[in-house]
């Protein structure tokens, strides 16, 4: 990466800034639903089968919030370098859905 300062043309800088903090974010949910996965798989009752399968459940999810968030903040990198932004419809939506019926089906699991 250049370590040089980049003049701030228009609201680039703050665009490329708000980006940084809005994969922040995706990231530190990731890691928060994979360090839950570890909890539910170390510390459940019983510590059984069903504890390790939701934990990695979890663990998955995670990372798939994590993967989802690195995308995304590459493209819309990539989207304001070019002078462009399209912002997507569905991919929040699809993401957070996917990962809450993933919770659901470790909960499922879990009981």
């Amino acid at each position: 990466m250049n370590d040089e300062a980049t003049p701030n043309v228009g609201t680039r800088a703050r665009d490329h800034l708000a980006n940084e903090r809005t994969y922040l974010a995706w990231l530190r949910t990731g890691i928060s639903v994979a360090a839950l996965g570890v909890a539910v798989a170390k510390f459940a009752p019983h510590r059984g089968i069903h504890a390790v399968v939701s934990g990695g459940i979890l663990i998955f999810a995670g990372l798939l919030v994590s993967a989802y968030g690195t995308v995304r903040y590459r493209s819309v990198g990539r989207q304001l370098d070019s002078g462009l932004f399209a912002p997507t419809r569905f991919g929040a939506i699809t993401a957070a859905t996917v990962v809450t019926v993933l919770a659901l089906i470790a909960v499922v699991v879990l009981i």
